[in-house]
């Protein structure tokens, strides 16, 4: 016959094993709808091109295939439009829109673009200034635009600031082809005073001359 103090302790233990199975089985359902939420983030496997509303041109992609990429993951970000929305109604700098989000099928970032209000004009009185083929930190280039929108948000105070960030390593031309085109898109959906006068890539950074195995220097 068990005695009393037995039957405490068997109880106790099972209370024990429980409480555990409980923690441990609510422990896997918060991890496994922490990768639910980011699976939904995550878009199928796509060609480069067809990847960020198709401003990836076909040289583009050749030369990101020469690095070994031909196929990107796409992670959830804002259209043009909506970017262009957010941009327009902010009262304050530094918020960021990503614009373009690309990774591998190993979940590591290849490529991205980005797009913010900084408290500063564009140099020089310029309409555009971009900077390519001499990356900062992680930065691979940017391209700083006026977009005065009204008394409050003017361009002798503020511009919008494009920055891309590139793991792939294209060239410093492909660079200025992907930032000029991106904001071309955001800001043809904004009413700035002045339409910006964006410049061709190749006067940015030429077009580059692959060497005799097919590489293209940055």
């Amino acid at each position: 016959m068990l005695t009393r103090s037995f039957r405490r302790l068997l109880l106790a233990a099972c209370a024990l094993a429980s409480a555990l199975m409980l923690a441990g089985c609510g422990g896997d359902g918060e991890k496994s709808e922490g990768n639910d939420a980011s699976a939904k983030d995550r878009s199928a496997e796509v060609r480069l091109e067809e990847a960020c509303g198709g401003v990836f041109d076909k040289k583009i992609a050749a030369e990101a295939a020469r690095s070994g990429v031909d196929r990107v993951t796409p992670v959830k970000s804002e259209s043009p439009a909506e970017a262009a929305a957010g941009l327009s109604k902010e009262t304050t700098w530094g918020t960021g829109h990503d614009l373009c989000f690309l990774e591998n099928g190993r979940g590591e970032e290849l490529m991205s673009l980005d797009v913010a209000w900084v408290a500063h004009p564009v140099p020089g009185g310029d309409s555009v200034r971009a900077s390519v083929g001499k990356p900062i930190g992680g930065s691979a280039g940017s391209l700083e635009v006026r977009c005065g929108l009204n008394e409050r948000r003017t361009g002798d105070r503020y511009a919008l600031e494009f920055t891309l960030r590139d793991a792939v390593t294209v060239s410093a031309h492909s660079h200025a082809k992907l930032l000029i085109a991106t904001a071309k898109k955001v800001t043809s959906a904004m009413a700035c005073q002045k339409q910006p006068q964006y410049p061709a890539p190749e006067s940015v950074a030429p077009v580059p001359k692959p060497d005799k195995y097919g590489r293209v220097a940055r």
